[in-house]
């Protein structure tokens, strides 16, 4: 499945195909369906989500109906058998690349429920694939990923939220923050270190955690950023919570011996480049609506510069798709974050050329660009291009690097 970018020209206008019908089951995914979806029906409830600061639950039941929210899962749980390494690798992440040219937000909170599930697959046994996962077939329940906590200091050497030893399980007690889908309504992943066990290799423990248990709550009031809004991401807290053995998720330190963390920055990749294409695709549209302007050579040079820009971004993320089929996991990992890095600097580029062309009433609330933008320049800060790139370089000259680091 190609990244590259469509040139169909209602497609990149916007335009649905109506063609289409929904896709209705996951092990065939119809991106043109989802493309449809997104557009007829997430885009006219972007507006109100931004406004509110809240998790697009209507979007996410329709994914949810779709199949969508099970593409890492395997076919034996109802899912596309969609993950990096498989023949069907892009497909999660072209997913998440078509709903981000209409709602990132909306793309992110798919990309966290899918790279939790996928998680909970490979880290989790039978009888959690069971209590977790094979439900999804039949009900919505969003899973999330709860590490980032207020004042960790990168490179720390354990979280400020512990777990002790308790009753066959664990006792969970900290704060956590960005919290995407929450856990109100499934289950979230909390990274936890071991009481008294020294370093990160040995201590980092996920537990999972849901809305019943004692103990755990939920701020959703915290979560007022400028952009990505729809992709709600509350605090939540965790008071000396009673974690059974059952919900005990692998072995300590299994996050990093399976380097998760690398694992990830595709996702990221694919939402950065649906954000650059909707961005372009929205601006074409307004853009045609001025002959004058589209006769414009100044015009006609700076969308061919976007265009070129995130063609080659789009290469990028296909390149990086395909390393992960070779056993080079370090060098996938390096590939994937030079691509994440190109992706996000080709939106940039669009959304910071073609808000000159279009002008200062494309921004108008009205009109999506300006919530496009928004949301492009708070979910780049995951990137942190200094960190990125510094980490190709010293791999480039041969010296210690982690391609695992999101920054």
């Amino acid at each position: 499945m190609s990244a590259v970018l469509e040139t169909d020209p209602a497609r990149a206008a916007g335009l649905p195909d109506v063609s289409a019908p929904v896709v209705a089951d996951a092990r065939q995914p119809d991106l043109a369906a989802l493309r449809q979806l997104a557009q007829t029906r997430f885009a006219p409830r972007e507006r109100a989500l931004h406004e509110a600061a809240a998790l697009p639950l209507e979007n996410l039941r329709e994914l949810h109906d779709g199949g969508w929210l099970r593409l890492t899962l395997p076919e034996s749980l109802g899912g596309a058998d969609s993950r990096l390494g498989t023949g069907e690798a892009a497909t999660y992440l072209q997913a998440i690349r078509t709903v981000a040219r209409v709602s990132p937000g909306t793309a992110h909170c798919l990309q966290v429920h899918n790279h939790a599930v996928w998680t909970v697959l490979e880290a989790g046994t039978p009888e959690q694939h069971a209590r977790f996962l094979a439900p999804l077939r039949h009900g919505l329940s969003l899973f999330s990923f709860i590490g980032s906590e207020p004042g960790l200091a990168p490179g720390a050497a354990r979280f400020q939220t512990t777990a002790t030893p308790h009753a066959g399980g664990l006792r969970v007690h900290g704060r956590k923050q960005y919290a995407t889908n929450g856990v109100a309504r499934g289950y979230g992943i909390v990274f936890t270190s071991l009481d008294g066990v020294e370093g990160m290799a040995a201590n980092h423990q996920m537990v999972i955690v849901e809305p019943g248990m004692p103990g755990v709550a939920q701020d959703d009031n915290w979560y007022a950023p400028s952009g990505m809004r729809v992709a709600a991401s509350p605090q939540i807290r965790l008071d000396q919570v009673e974690v059974p053995a059952s919900h005990v998720l692998g072995q300590p330190g299994e996050y990093l011996r399976g380097r998760w963390q690398g694992r990830f920055h595709l996702g990221f990749t694919a939402n950065y480049l649906g954000m650059g294409e909707g961005i372009l695709h929205w601006s074409l549209a307004w853009l045609r609506q001025f002959p004058e302007r589209v006769a414009d050579p100044f015009v006609q040079a700076h969308v061919g510069e976007v265009t070129a820009a995130l063609q080659a971004a789009a290469a990028a993320l296909d390149h990086a798709i395909a390393a992960w089929r070779q056993p080079d996991v370090p060098q996938a990992e390096l590939l994937s974050m030079a691509a994440k890095s190109t992706c996000a600097q080709a939106a940039v580029l669009a959304a910071d050329t073609l808000g000159r062309l279009t002008g200062s009433t494309a921004l108008f609330d009205d009109h999506p660009l300006g919530r496009l933008i928004r949301d492009l320049k708070t979910h780049i800060l995951h990137v942190g291009h200094d960190r990125t790139h510094q980490t190709i370089g010293a791999a480039a000259l041969g010296q210690a690097f982690d391609s695992t680091r999101q920054r």
